[in-house]
Order: C-alpha cells, then sequence, then structure tokens
C-alpha cells in the first residue's frame, strides 16, 4: 500500500476507534476525497468494488463517511453476502460492529454461514448469526476444517444436532485432521452421541494425530474402542507413528494383543509399517510374536 493511503487508513481508522467529533469530520472528508478519487460510487455497489477481494481498505472508508450508520435493510443483506464471497476483512470488522440488529430468514444467509464457516472467519460468522443465520445440515462439519474454538461455540449456541445431513461426519473430521480447538468445543459443548466421540479416537489416530488421541483418551473414551473390523487405536498408531504415541496408549489401558480382520494384531500392523521402534516397544509390553 502506497505511504500517503496508509496514512489515510491509519486516520481513518484512529477516528473510528478514539477520534472526537471533529477528527471523525476530518477523517469523513478525506475518506470521501479518497473514494471520489478512485471513482468508487456511495452505495452498495461502489461498496462491493471497493472491497472485493481480502485485503483492500474500503469498508474502512465507507464506515468513516457514516455508510453503515444508515445502510438500508435490503443493503445490509447484500452487504453480508458480499463479506461471505469476498473474505474481505475490513468488511466483516465493520459488520460484526454493534449496530443493526434487523433479522433475515436463515435460508437467506445459509450459504454465507457455511461458507463463512468453512474459510474460519468468526467475525463474520458472528455477523451473520446477529442477523439471522443459523447453522444448517452441513454447517458443523464446515466448522471442523477451521480450528476456531470460540467460532464453533458460537455454532453450537444455534444447533447441537449432529444427525442432520453432513454433521454427522464433524468429529470425526476435525479428529481427522487434527484440529483440537474445534473438536474441544464439540465435545465440551456439543450434544454429539458418544458413539460419535469414540469413533472420532479412530480417525485421530488413523491420521497419527496424537494431540486430539491423548485429548479424546484423557476425556474418557475407550483407549479399546473398535472400528466396525475390530481393529483399535492401538492397531492405527502401530504402522507409522512414533513409539512414544503407541506407548502412551499401552500406558492408558490399550490391549496390545486385539485383532481385528481376521487375527490381525497392533503388532502386525508395526510389521506392515516396518516400525521398528513400535515392533520392539510392543514385544517388550507383551505382544504375542508373530509366527
Amino acid at each position: 500500500m502506497p505511504l500517503p493511503r496508509m496514512l489515510l487508513l491509519l486516520s481513518v481508522l484512529s477516528a473510528l476507534l478514539i477520534g472526537g467529533c471533529g477528527q471523525r469530520e476530518d477523517a469523513a472528508a478525506d475518506a470521501l476525497a479518497e473514494l471520489t478519487q478512485r471513482k468508487v460510487s456511495i452505495d452498495i455497489d461502489g461498496l462491493k468494488t471497493a472491497t472485493q477481494s481480502r485485503s483492500l481498505d474500503g469498508a474502512y472508508l465507507f464506515a468513516a463517511i457514516g455508510f453503515f450508520d444508515s445502510i438500508s435493510d435490503a443493503d445490509l443483506k447484500a452487504a453480508l453476502k458480499h463479506a461471505a464471497t469476498s473474505s474481505n476483512y475490513g468488511l466483516a470488522v465493520m459488520l460484526e460492529r454493534p449496530g443493526s440488529n434487523v433479522q433475515f430468514s436463515s435460508s437467506e444467509l445459509q450459504d454465507s454461514l457455511d461458507l463463512s464457516v468453512r474459510r474460519g472467519s468468526r467475525l463474520l460468522v458472528s455477523a451473520l448469526i446477529r442477523h439471522g443465520a443459523r447453522p444448517g445440515t452441513d454447517t458443523l462439519f464446515r466448522a471442523a476444517y477451521a480450528d476456531d474454538f470460540e467460532m464453533t461455540r458460537m455454532l453450537l449456541q444455534h444447533n447441537n444436532d449432529f444427525s442432520i445431513g453432513r454433521n454427522g461426519e464433524a468429529l470425526r473430521m476435525a479428529a481427522r485432521v487434527g484440529n483440537l480447538q474445534t473438536l474441544k468445543a464439540f465435545v465440551e459443548i456439543g450434544e454429539a452421541p458418544q458413539e460419535q466421540v469414540n469413533q472420532a479416537l479412530l480417525y485421530a489416530a488413523l491420521t497419527e494425530q496424537v494431540a486430539v488421541v491423548e485429548y479424546l483418551v484423557t476425556s474418557g473414551v475407550p483407549v479399546n474402542h473398535p472400528d466396525s473390523d475390530g481393529c483399535t487405536a492401538l492397531h492405527y498408531l502401530a504402522a507409522d507413528a512414533p513409539v512414544e504415541s503407541v506407548r502412551y496408549l499401552v500406558e492408558h489401558g490399550a490391549q496390545v494383543n486385539p485383532v481385528c480382520r481376521g487375527k490381525e494384531t497392533p503388532l502386525k500392523w508395526a510389521h506392515y509399517g516396518d516400525n521398528q521402534p513400535v515392533i520392539a516397544y510392543l514385544l517388550s509390553v507383551g505382544a504375542e510374536p508373530l509366527p
């Protein structure tokens, strides 16, 4: 950003946050002059133009001239939807600030909420919820990709149903990608069926998300909980994980000789991965040697 434009932005932000009446008036005049120089119209179309990518500063200039103070309901809805598609940070900041509490139908904002959740835009999620957006059948699943406890907490205040749509996959996806903060919100605030929480342990082990594995075990998930084939977290970790992770499970009660898919033990899985440190460790704690 050129220095004069940066100085203007700093002046505008200062006026918005702490400025007195005179400073705000000066900032408004400067912001209007800047928008005029950029040939940006002072309407919703101009706002969209000035905020069409994440880093553009147009939202602050529009805020300085009071655009958001008297924004119409139609323009507010359009701004919320545009913010979701453009990911413009300044626009999310301005829309999240206290102001109008007009409520739109949740269906009108559903796509915008889901997109904002997927991108991890906590500010915009807050603004959308304030104006009527509500988590739908896929929203919690999308939250699994954004490691944000507070954003997930906001969503769970308005929808705790892990049985609808792809929301039923939310816990295991958060575990699989290692997003511990979101998983904590699901477990500690949500009302997910215990079986989904238990299954999350297996998905975390599958992708060697050690922090998630340890959190779930300390949260009370049975360390020997099997998948549909009888395989346990120890099977999954034995193949490729560091020996410290395998030791953690064993020290927290993992059986060393459970069988799945016929006669496959964790030791056999360690052999599949040629995981020599784990092979040696399992044998030292009572694993039955392979024939």
